[in-house]
């Protein structure tokens, strides 16, 4: 079993492998559990996962900032 799903890529795995799953948050640089996290948001078929609202915030504003503008 995988603790995390390839590029950030939304999964539907058996269910421990969906809980369990982990991204690190490009804002603040945590680790969590996806299941776990504040909000979400989907950029060009990546999806990225956040610890806090506040980040997911940031994020939204200046979405290049935190992903070098791959696009």
């Amino acid at each position: 079993m995988s603790e995390s799903l390839d590029d950030g890529r939304v999964s539907f795995g058996n269910r421990d492998e969906v809980e369990l799953a982990t991204a690190t948050d490009p804002v603040c640089g945590r680790e969590l559990k996806r299941a776990d996290a504040a909000g979400a948001i989907d950029v060009h078929g990546t999806v990225y996962f956040f610890h806090t609202l506040a980040c997911r915030d940031a994020f939204a504003a200046d979405p290049d900032r935190y992903t070098g503008g791959e696009r």
